[in-house]
């Protein structure tokens, strides 16, 4: 006997769980297929961020991404206050705003630019006197803008997103035959969406649906230093259009505060020496924030393989989510997590297929764990 879903959605991080939410709230018969934890890959690996765009406005070059992202904090704020098209008011906020730290005070003119043309009242410039301790205790000289960004929990997040429809998030195990999963198990959809970043491309041209499809990887090798002294949420800014480090603060299963280093620190290819992050992040530190003691610190390194549309601008990310569409599959990139909900939109307007009257039992299939946090995942770390 064959069991019919409106839509089958291949792969479970938070653009697909984002989808997934809004199309089960609209009376679909959803299934999401996960070919490891609910949330795993690059979900799991993202510091949380909700961008607003300023990082990017400093580029120049790419103000089309500035201006596009900014409106994001306001949409995901209403999603947690359970305002929105999807509730997140189960999800944990663990900052409400972040800090850009530019050394030597040289850039308030352009901070003032940016805040202008930009970025609107997203960003201001902090006044010394009203700087937070945490960054007066790191030694640190310069101008510091406040950033209208909020850093979620994102373990919250994904079970936020998860836990009302879980019945209907199980696990497929070959992930790179998902039309022969569906057809062993007697599976028929109207639509089909991949939202599985990293396999995405490979499927699409296995299937013959990769005409005019371009994509990209930007491999990252992300740094968590474990002892952290106290939480900071921070783009430390360098010499060049991407940060020294972008720090945020998380706390593991034992209670230690872990920085998470995404940015400049963490551009390079997965596979090379952890000893190059930690370094990079030790002179970036020693320079712009000297009164850090890193001496009782460990270190451990994330890998993660970005994969994303094709951006018009060697090494940058592009400034829109990316679907690509053949017929009724739908091949997706969100690009960033802030992108989930403008992904979610724009399929939206794609999809052709009505919500039917019934939801399939899908018991049958074998139930999808959570992703755990990649610092409770580490086994070994690296004393400082």
């Amino acid at each position: 006997m064959k069991i019919k879903a409106d839509i089958v959605i291949f792969g479970a991080g938070i653009a697909g769980l984002w989808l997934f939410h809004r199309l089960k709230a609209e009376g679909y018969n959803a299934l999401l297929l996960e070919s490891h934890a609910i949330g795993g890959g690059q979900s799991i690996a993202s510091q949380g961020i909700i961008h607003s765009g300023l990082k990017y406005a400093f580029a120049g070059k790419i103000n089309k991404l500035a201006q596009s992202i900014s409106a994001m904090p306001d949409l995901w704020r209403d999603a947690l206050n359970g305002k929105g098209n999807v509730n997140l008011s189960a999800a944990k906020m663990n900052a409400s705003s972040q800090y850009l730290l530019i050394p030597g005070g040289l850039m308030a003119g352009l901070v003032k630019l940016v805040t202008k043309n930009a970025l609107g009242n997203n960003v201001h410039e902090v006044h010394k006197n009203e700087w937070p301790e945490e960054i007066k205790q790191s030694g640190f000289k310069g101008t510091v803008v406040f950033m209208d960004e909020p850093v979620l929990d994102v373990p919250s997040v994904i079970r936020a997103l998860a836990a009302p429809y879980k019945d209907s998030i199980r696990l497929i195990d070959t992930p790179n035959d998902p039309y022969g999963f569906l057809a062993r198990h007697n599976i028929t959809a109207d639509e089909i969406i991949f939202t599985a970043a990293g396999g995405n491309h490979e499927i699409a041209n296995a299937h013959k649906h990769g005409e005019g499809l371009q994509t990209q990887k930007r491999p990252l090798l992300m740094g968590m230093m474990r002892g952290a002294p106290y939480p900071l949420y921070a783009h430390l800014v360098g010499n060049s259009d991407k940060p020294v480090a972008t720090i945020t603060t998380h706390k593991a299963h034992d209670g230690e505060l872990i920085w998470y280093l995404g940015g400049g620190a963490a551009e390079r290819d997965k596979e090379a020496n952890p000893d190059e992050v930690y370094k990079a992040v030790r002179k970036g530190f020693a320079k712009y924030l000297p009164a850090l003691d890193l001496s009782q610190v460990q270190w451990a390194t994330l890998p993660i393989d970005r994969v994303e549309g094709k951006s018009s601008i060697d090494g940058w990310m592009p400034d829109t989510p990316t679907i690509h569409s053949s017929g009724a599959v739908h091949y997706c990139w969100p690009t960033k997590l802030t992108f989930a909900p403008l992904l979610t939109d724009r399929l939206l307007e794609r999809i052709q297929v009505k919500p039917s009257a019934v939801q399939s039992d899908w018991s049958f299939l074998e139930e999808a764990p959570y992703a755990q946090a990649p610092w409770d995942e580490v086994e070994t770390w690296t004393d400082s």
